[in-house]
């Protein structure tokens, strides 16, 4: 499996303790079936510069990978608050704020009010060479209220981040219905991460979720759930030369049409 949200790097919001639970978190991970994780996060609403500098959060993923002697990929990634200059700032900073630094990027919204100007500054990103993961809308009262606005974004290429715990129930009835729901309506647009963070991991177990699915929908479908359409994201980081698009959000001629055809092609080989 592949967890494309997952909060246990040590010293940041939300995350482990110490280093040393830094490391068991990422046994207990690898010990579910989990092959590769991105280290995620929050980037909050409004800031410039990340949270911590960039040198020492890598210095900080290599000490980790090296203890957890390769188990485990691991990779970078941020959990962006969704706010008017989101834009800007993913041109800025480019593929070093985006998902294994590939070309989507992670943004949550406001639970109770999905902002007027959400589908302005998804265009703004998709102009600049980067897509969308809405992160755990299951979570959300006004999408949930709002399911067709979900479904508008996901026909224009923006994929979901549903967390474990909503699968499982452990965030109640209604996440868990609409998190069911986003599984069977949107396929191939879609994956499941654990969203772990310190203190909570008993209710972000991949393994679970993957059992409740798999009981719905299928082995098939949560293949694509929990590995391919994962993948498929992370690949976007190898696209870059083939494509013709920069990562340092820099515009290209025809970007758009480029950017349709990826989309197609990333989902037919989800």
């Amino acid at each position: 499996m592949i967890d494309l949200r997952c909060h246990l790097l040590n010293g940041i919001v939300c995350g482990a303790g110490d280093f040393a639970e830094a490391v068991e978190m990422c046994r207990q991970a690898a010990r579910e079936g989990v092959q590769t994780i991105v280290l995620t996060e929050r980037w909050e609403a409004g800031s410039n510069e990340p949270p911590q500098p960039f040198n020492e959060r890598q210095q900080a993923l290599e000490r980790l990978q090296h203890e957890t002697s390769g188990a485990l990929a691991l990779k970078s990634g941020y959990v962006l608050r969704f706010h008017n200059g989101l834009a800007a700032l993913v041109e800025r900073y480019g593929a070093s704020i985006t998902l294994g630094g590939g070309r989507y990027v992670l943004v949550s919204l406001p639970a109770l009010c999905t902002p007027v100007e959400t589908e302005e500054v998804w265009e703004q990103l998709m102009q600049r060479g980067f897509s969308v993961i809405v992160a755990a809308p299951e979570g959300s009262p006004a999408l949930r209220r709002n399911p067709q606005r979900l479904e508008k974004w996901t026909d224009g290429g923006a994929k979901l981040q549903l967390n474990a715990a909503s699968v499982t129930g452990a965030h109640g009835r209604e996440a868990q219905r609409f998190a069911l729901h986003c599984a069977k309506e949107y396929p191939n647009r879609v994956m499941v991460a654990s969203n772990m963070r310190v203190g909570e991991a008993r209710h972000t177990s991949l393994a679970q979720a993957r059992e409740i699915l798999a009981r719905h929908f299928g082995k098939r479908r949560v293949q694509a759930l929990f590995q391919d359409t994962p993948a498929a994201i992370l690949e976007t980081a190898h696209e870059k030369d083939a494509a013709g698009i920069e990562l340092n959000g820099r515009d290209q001629s025809g970007l758009l049409s480029q950017l349709f055809k990826l989309g197609k092609a990333a989902t037919g080989a989800s």
